[in-house]
């Protein structure tokens, strides 16, 4: 007999833009928000009866909302405030998943005059977060940068590495003092 997994379903690329608007000067926050959600759904799968399924219009919905009202600082804080939310007012949910993340940007220099309400993308780099909660226990946070790139021109010399019948890279030692050092 054929039986159904351990399953979720959720909205992705929710998009939001908010604004802080402060006397003389603006913030931006860029987010793209992922909704993951587990739970009693079994039913939704095997008997196409969806009296237990969120449509992922209202999680859209509900990005959007919680958003526009949010004293969140940062995209943690916003993703438990999710969570917490959708836990709140959905007994069939078990467990959620929200993964957002902030595109940087920054104020646009007019000469050597930064414009107070106009921004420029910076580079390609996103703060990333990935919060977890089952009901009834503690958030798992993983937070991080995706796409930096860093380039080094010295100092980043390798040496002391594990060596077996397949390695062909030399050691180098360039005597700037470490990883990091300049």
């Amino acid at each position: 007999m054929i039986t159904l997994g351990e399953n979720q379903y959720g909205k992705s690329r929710v998009r939001v833009m908010k604004v802080h608007r402060h006397p003389g000067r603006h913030e931006l926050h860029d987010w793209t928000v992922e909704l993951l959600l587990q739970g009693d759904f079994q039913s939704c799968f095997i008997d196409g009866d969806n009296s237990k399924i969120l449509p992922t219009d209202t999680m859209k919905n509900t990005v959007y909302s919680l958003a526009k009202d949010s004293s969140a600082g940062c995209i943690e804080d916003f993703a438990k405030e999710m969570i917490e939310f959708l836990l709140s007012r959905n007994s069939q949910i078990s467990a959620a998943e929200i993964n957002v993340s902030e595109a940087a940007w920054n104020h646009l220099k007019v000469g050597s005059v930064v414009h107070p309400t106009t921004f420029v993308q910076a580079g390609g780099e996103s703060q990333t977060t990935s919060i977890k909660k089952e009901r009834g226990a503690e958030f798992s946070v993983a937070s991080g940068l995706d796409n930096l790139i860093i380039l080094k021109t010295a100092g980043s010399a390798f040496e002391g590495y594990m060596k077996d019948s397949l390695t062909t890279l030399r050691e180098t030692n360039d005597g700037n003092g470490g990883p990091l050092a300049r």
